[in-house]
């Protein structure tokens, strides 16, 4: 691995052979011009070059590669090698070599490979799940594949960076660098439509987060368009944009018929998230409706497809079987699934969800008019919200508190509804 001039790789040559300078420099030239060439103090000619890598069994082009080639060589190599330890996922390994061939690429100012030896940091600390030093990793090599005009590296690294700020949530930041990666991708001469159809599926994505299904429609559309062949995925995602969109619009009977064709396809699949997340829209529409029977069963069916995972959907549907039961007054079964909602937010550590279960219990007191009860719960969910970053819920809590202690505390109601009173106006929303 070692990066040599002239002078030293002759010398080196040499001595494996156990060749003297004399032996060397046999008839052509002296010992002493030898010894000169070997400590890089004198320059060869072509004709000389040619007689050294003869009598030292090399090619002339091993003696004219200059270092700053052996390091471009070397580091190519293993840069190679370091793809291998990640794939295999032996990071450490992987981690320890880039930094080493880091400091070959900063010595010889080889800004392609630096680039790219970033790249692999930030592979590996995806792979570690550390999007934050990933997301570092990710746009120092983009700096030096711009700089490279490497536009399939550039790709990459919008890519990647758009997928740890989406799944961080950053919804118009991962839109932004997906946006990049589709300019770019339209300047590389490419018959792999399957990344067109994987960025239209992102961005498509991005926009159904940010709530603009038309946009989100859109893309969806693109990939249909490229060759005519939409996965179920994709297909149940048009089908639901499109139904999200009617039920928009107050077409809630044409919304129900996509919401239904795209649940067919869903169950067919198997797919657990996507036909929870189908259930709960089909149980708003009926909702909406005023369906309150559709709305519980739709619920229902979610809360048994997914109670053994304790995700976001379960809680979802546990939150509206409560909903339906405190609306059609079957107290005991809403303070049933109340309790279960508290135990599923206590296991996951969910203080916003912990909150959300009690305020239930709350509700469910006050409307049986057990108002002090009601204050109990009232107070355990005002201590919750406090330490979490909801001061406009916290607000309408103070108000509420304070409209339950009307007719039993007046000092204590109208000190409720200052807080409260407060709280909304520095927040300008009164």
């Amino acid at each position: 691995m070692n990066i040599l001039s002239l002078g030293e790789k002759i010398k080196k040559l040499r001595k494996e052979k156990n060749m003297t300078l004399k032996e060397l420099a046999g008839d052509r030239i002296t010992a002493a011009q030898i010894s000169h060439i070997e400590r890089d103090k004198s320059h060869t000619s072509y004709e000389l070059l040619e007689y050294l890598s003869e009598r030292l069994d090399v090619s002339i082009d091993y003696l004219l590669e200059t270092k700053e080639m052996q390091s471009k060589k070397i580091t190519d190599n293993l840069i190679l090698e370091s793809e291998i330890y990640i794939k295999k996922g032996e990071l450490d390994d992987a981690e320890k070599e880039i930094h080493q061939i880091i400091e070959i690429c900063e010595e010889y100012d080889l800004s392609e490979n630096y680039g790219k030896c970033n790249y692999l940091l930030g592979n590996i600390y995806l792979k570690r799940k550390d999007s934050r030093k990933a997301n570092f990793y990710f746009e120092k090599a983009l700096f030096y594949f711009i700089k490279n005009d490497d536009k399939k590296r550039i790709f990459e690294c919008y890519m990647n960076s758009a997928d740890i700020y989406f799944e961080d949530g950053f919804y118009q930041v991962a839109l932004t660098n997906y946006s990049f990666a589709k300019d770019i991708l339209n300047q590389i001469t490419t018959d792999e439509p399957d990344t067109y159809k994987d960025l239209y599926s992102k961005i498509s994505k991005c926009y159904m987060r940010m709530d603009d299904s038309e946009k989100a429609l859109e893309y969806i559309e693109l990939i249909g368009s490229i060759d005519n062949n939409y996965s179920p995925t994709q297909e149940v995602e048009m089908l639901v944009l499109k139904a999200k969109k009617l039920l928009s619009e107050g077409k809630y009977l044409d919304s129900k018929d996509y919401f239904t064709k795209a649940l067919k396809i869903i169950e067919k699949e198997e797919n657990k998230d996507k036909l929870a997340q189908v259930y709960l829209t089909v149980g708003k529409i009926y909702g909406e409706m005023g369906d309150n029977e559709k709305l519980l069963q739709y619920s229902e069916k979610v809360y048994d497809l997914k109670k053994s995972d304790s995700d976001e959907y379960m809680m979802d549907s546990l939150f509206n079987i409560i909903e339906s039961y405190i609306d059609s007054n079957n107290f005991e079964q809403a303070k049933k699934y109340s309790k279960l909602a508290l135990a599923a937010a206590i296991k996951t550590k969910s203080k916003y969800d912990e909150f959300r279960a009690l305020k239930y219990y709350c509700d469910i007191y006050k409307y049986k008019g057990e108002t002090e009860i009601s204050i109990e719960y009232l107070l355990k969910c005002i201590d919750i919200v406090s330490a979490l970053d909801k001061e406009e819920v916290l607000g309408n809590l103070y108000i509420e508190l304070g409209q339950l202690y009307s007719g039993i505390s007046k000092d204590k109601e109208l000190e409720c509804y200052q807080k409260g009173v407060t709280i909304l106006k520095n927040l300008e929303i009164i």
